[in-house]
């Protein structure tokens, strides 16, 4: 079975309805692919969120009364006419109630002005005033924590963030669509349950796009950057240039330059390095090196690198992922160094990582 087959289980899982030998088979699945794991991630992060929601919503006032008393049937066949279509109107309506209610959660509730926000350790600072226990944080604002200090800020109802000590950060939108934050430095750690492209953290090096997900994102002094996916996906863009982090990845960004090469996160340190001096240095001589030390287990490396390579690079990317992960028969190594897009997510979908292709 490949993934494909597998996360057609993952829904039955979460609701502990696999058979016992089906619930074995996919746990050690799960503890293989990474990718699988992520979505399981995803799917219990999104059931928790959905056992958060009220369990009933109460109208202003009674309606039922004055619509029955015009509508009361004369005849015995009316009479149960009337109660079948009273049990199929209430079920429409319970349908429309609670899908309603599902968009009103995430599109059409009025964004806050302010976000709440709680000092965890120490006194953080917004602006030049500090404070401890509760406050609010509002567009334009930074909040700033000391050596001693971190502080949580709640992001609306999509998530919230843990801002770790010598770090600072602003808010920039709040609106439905945008909610948006500013990482000048330090170090911040992400929870969001909300949709896909609902947050967003700008930094000084590139622009991490939530897609269902948690993370960590450090930017140092110099407005450099790393971020750390620990479930779901992140996107890093810059200047036209993205890179999709899974669960389990890292990926490095440079002031100027943008986003890296993603890598595992226990890749090996040659590997890392030279990942540094092909995607910042230009060293000529990185990708041989990348090759050399890549691992079946950096296969997410490997095929990112077949879309920021060409011609006899993508070659050589093409045989070392072919050696750790051969490809169905279908896929070639001229169509692959061609970009033969329908190939490529024949291959990754094949790999595990038929997430990524449809980032």
């Amino acid at each position: 079975m490949n993934c494909t087959d597998w996360n057609e289980k993952l829904h039955d899982y979460v609701d502990d309805t696999l058979g016992t030998d089906e619930r074995r088979a996919l746990e050690a699945h799960l503890a293989v692919c990474p990718h699988c794991r992520a979505q399981l991630e995803s799917f219990q992060a999104l059931r928790s969120a959905t056992n958060q929601l009220p369990r009933e919503l109460t109208p202003a006032r009674d309606l039922w009364p004055a619509i029955q008393a015009r509508l009361q049937p004369s005849s015995a066949r009316g009479r149960v006419m009337f109660a079948l279509s009273r049990s199929w109107k209430i079920a429409a309506c319970i349908g429309i109630v609670l899908t309603v209610a599902g968009l009103w959660q995430w599109t059409d509730r009025p964004p806050s002005a302010a976000w709440q926000i709680a000092a965890v350790d120490g006194s953080p600072r917004i602006g030049k005033r500090v404070f401890k226990g509760q406050s609010q944080l509002r567009i334009g604002e930074w909040l700033e924590t000391d050596a001693a200090s971190r502080a949580k800020v709640s992001v609306g109802d999509i998530g919230e963030v843990d801002l770790e000590p010598n770090s600072r950060v602003r808010m920039i939108d709040a609106s439905a669509t945008d909610h948006r934050l500013e990482l000048a430095r330090g170090t911040m750690s992400a929870l969001i349950w909300a949709p896909p492209r609902l947050f967003f953290v700008n930094t000084p090096s590139a622009v991490a796009v939530d897609l269902g997900c948690a993370y960590t994102l450090n930017v140092d002094d110099d407005g450099n950057g790393t971020l750390h996916v620990t479930s779901g996906y992140v996107a890093l863009q810059h200047a036209g240039r993205e890179s999709i982090i899974s669960a389990g990845q890292m990926c490095a960004t440079r002031r100027g330059a943008g986003p890296g090469t993603p890598f595992a996160e226990d890749a090996p340190p040659a590997l890392r390095q030279a990942l540094d001096q092909y995607d910042f240095e230009n060293v000529s001589n990185a990708l041989p090196t990348i090759l050399s030390n890549a691992r079946a287990a950096d296969a997410i490396t490997l095929f990112n690198l077949l879309m920021r390579t060409s011609g006899t690079s993508r070659g050589a990317v093409f045989d070392a992922l072919a050696h750790h992960h051969p490809p169905p028969t279908e896929v070639t190594r001229a169509g692959v160094v061609a970009g033969d897009k329908a190939m490529l997510d024949r291959w990754s979908a094949e790999m595990g990582l038929d997430g990524f292709a449809n980032f």
